[in-house]
């Protein structure tokens, strides 16, 4: 059960689709830092940058900074709106000697 507020129905999401739709997907950079802190900047889309203390946080506060480019109300932000069925989660990590 729950509340339907038929978040595809509404013109933002609807544009937001369509954006990611024409980019194939919204990529990031994610640093982490010695302290624990990181960073995630897009690297196809300008504007969108985010960060925190808690690696355990890096999908969510991504999510968070998507909606919040498009403009996308609280209440509309469902996760299934940024994923397709089954799509996993890819992080690559660069390892330097």
């Amino acid at each position: 059960m729950g509340i339907d507020f038929h978040e595809n129905d509404n013109p933002q999401v609807i544009a937001m689709k369509r954006e990611i739709e024409k980019l194939g997907k919204i990529e990031f950079k994610i640093e982490q830092y010695p302290d624990g802190s990181w960073t995630a900047e897009s690297t196809n889309l300008d504007g969108i940058i985010t960060g925190g203390t808690n690696t355990q946080d890096i999908s969510a506060t991504i999510k968070d900074a998507v909606f919040t480019y498009f403009e996308i109300p609280p209440h509309l932000c469902v996760d299934s709106l940024l994923r397709r069925d089954n799509e996993p989660v890819t992080m690559r990590q660069n390892v330097y000697a």
